[in-house]
């Protein structure tokens, strides 16, 4: 049974045909045995790169070496590449579905025309500016109507900086990492494995200044 209805194919069809400017390539995680989504989540990526011939993706398992090399360890999950075949930072672990089949849809048509992202000039500048490793992840449920925004920012974030990783997780199916953070509302975004933490969706220029705040930190440390 197909995963997108027709209708929708139609829309996201147009939007491709209208938008993509550059190849989008993706790399797509399963696990063989003891993963409730992975079958569905190819289904989707099948039927979504069918839309158009621009948008591919490869699958691997995560036992692979290609797991080794992207630093995967949990399944479904999703990887965008550059246009070097590098990881563009732009990750989800989890099934995107629901409202998070937006932020997959969104994310492809911003890695194919990076001028799409919608940050101001003075946000993009700062947020190219940044000089050491980030890691944002952002905690969601299929059925938070917030958790895109505060996805998409996050990933635009990684597509304009190489330094800056971000992952979209199902808190629900990863649901001892989320634990392990203390989520107990979506969405929220954990900054660097706990330095600093975002409850709710919120601009750009918000995540950004903890990130400053951070690096204002990690100067006066080293003073």
């Amino acid at each position: 049974m197909a995963k997108i209805d027709q209708e929708e194919k139609g829309k996201i069809k147009d939007l491709f045909s209208a938008n993509l400017k550059d190849d989008v390539n993706l790399l797509f995680f399963a696990k063989e045995n003891d993963c409730e989504y992975c079958e569905d989540t190819e289904e989707i990526l099948s039927e979504v790169t069918a839309l158009d011939e621009r948008v591919n993706f490869e699958k691997h398992f995560l036992d692979s070496k290609k797991a080794a090399e992207f630093k995967v360890d949990k399944a479904p999950a999703i990887i965008f590449l550059d246009e070097n075949d590098k990881d563009l930072g732009v990750h989800f672990y989890g099934i995107p579905s629901g409202y998070e089949f937006t932020s997959l849809i969104e994310d492809i048509l911003d890695a194919s025309d990076k001028s799409r992202i919608d940050f101001s000039k003075k946000i993009k500048e700062a947020v190219q500016a940044i000089n050491f490793d980030v890691s944002l992840q952002v905690f969601v449920t299929p059925t938070c109507p917030y958790c895109p925004r505060a996805v998409r920012v996050a990933h635009q974030m990684a597509m304009l900086n190489p330094k800056i990783k971000a992952a979209m997780i199902e808190a629900v199916e990863f649901e001892e990492l989320s634990a392990s953070y203390g989520v107990s509302g979506v969405p929220k975004t954990v900054i660097n494995d706990g330095a600093a933490e975002q409850v709710g969706a919120v601009p750009a220029k918000t995540i950004l200044k903890k990130l400053q705040s951070l690096a204002e930190d990690a100067a006066v440390a080293a003073e």
